[in-house]
């Protein structure tokens, strides 16, 4: 199987959260965070496809994530951190890096923080076919 492993230079903006989504209720403030988000991920995706000859969009994959602080606060992997990805999982699937974020061609993975000396997130997609 093979891996694509798209790097974020920074953790997640904090609005794009569960709870910061609530507070931004109206759609137009929504889309002008989203929106951004979902581009970036789009850019990062189509280079890491440029340099990777082996990839083809699979019809199943499993997305990991990795997220590294240079603070030790407290952090919520499955209610926090990961939830508020899903527009740069958008951005993959418009880049063709997945087929879908569907529960039928995408499964969540691990989820893991790490302690570092810069923030960075990466999202680590494995092929499953």
């Amino acid at each position: 199987m093979f891996n694509l492993v798209i790097i974020f230079e920074r953790l997640h903006d904090m609005r794009l959260s569960v709870n910061g989504l609530y507070k931004l209720s109206h759609w137009g403030s929504r889309s002008r965070i989203v929106a951004p988000a979902k581009e970036e991920a789009f850019y990062l995706a189509k280079e890491a496809l440029s340099k990777c000859d082996y990839w083809k969009t699979p019809e199943m994959a499993r997305i990991h994530y990795e997220f590294y602080s240079k603070t030790r606060s407290v952090k919520d992997i499955e209610g926090g951190l990961i939830p508020a990805c899903k527009p740069w999982v958008d951005g993959l699937v418009w880049a063709g890096a997945l087929k879908s974020d569907s529960g039928w061609h995408l499964w969540i993975g691990r989820g893991e923080l790490r302690s570092a000396d810069h923030n960075q997130t990466r999202l680590i997609i494995e092929a499953m076919e």
